[in-house]
């Protein structure tokens, strides 16, 4: 396990070094005013200096330690936990209107000119039903590899998700999911639930799924919905 980085040390030190380094320049700053005093001044001038530049660095480290032991906790506390972390930083780049780090998109047959903000390997299964009752779905999907019930088996396929749309395939299957098409997300911890306009609902499992249910709902719904949709309830707190 790495050693986490000390937070404790780098704060004490800002905070004596300002107060510090603060009281010094007020008993020397008095004395400006006088004739022989340009010694004094520079004395001044260089504990004022001080004053401001060592509880700054002070400060970059303590910023620094804290964000090492937050990846840190997250690579600590699991793949779901990972997962979730990555939707809730995903979340809230596109509720401010910054977009993602763009990924390739591997083999999959995407455009030119539309950039691929998530991609990678996970498990999907497909619907039988184009519109089926919801709960029933739901609750069949927690328990897919023992009911199985309306769900096909879960298969690995590569997935890449747009600024448009997220193309799914499966050995020589290729989904292609447009935005517009998404009437409703779902989702739970490692699982999303897409249900399509005059199609199956497709249900996609993997570490990242979360953030694949950002983008559905950005996507589909528009950024204003990003603070709103119940569907990301969980990753607003």
């Amino acid at each position: 396990m790495r050693k986490q980085p000390g937070v404790l040390l780098p704060l004490v030190v800002g905070i004596v070094a300002l107060l510090g380094f603060g009281a010094l320049w007020l008993v020397l700053e008095p004395d400006m005013g006088s004739p022989a005093s340009t010694l004094v001044w520079l004395l001044s001038e260089l504990v004022f200096a001080l004053a401001l530049a060592v509880p700054a660095v002070c400060l970059f480290f303590v910023i620094r330690a804290m964000h090492i032991r937050r990846v840190q906790a997250r690579e600590a506390t699991g793949p779901d936990a990972v997962g979730v972390a990555r939707a809730r930083d995903l979340l809230w780049s596109l509720s401010h209107g910054l977009l993602p780090q763009t990924e390739s998109a591997g083999s999959l047959p995407t455009d030119a000119t539309e950039p691929v903000f998530l991609a990678g390997r996970f498990l999907a299964a497909r619907h039988a039903l184009p519109a089926p009752s919801l709960r029933r779905m739901r609750a069949n999907a927690r328990d897919l590899e023992r009911s199985g019930r309306g769900w096909t088996a879960l298969t690995p396929v590569e997935i890449a998700a747009t600024d448009r749309r997220i193309l799914l395939r499966s050995n020589d299957v290729l989904w292609d999911i447009r935005y517009s098409d998404i009437a409703e997300v779902h989702v739970e911890v490692g699982r999303v639930i897409l249900c399509l306009q005059g199609q199956e609902p497709v249900l996609v499992e993997g570490d990242v799924a979360e953030s694949l249910a950002v983008l559905a709902v950005w996507g589909s719904v528009g950024e204003s919905a990003l603070r709103r949709h119940p569907a990301l309830a969980s990753l607003r707190t």
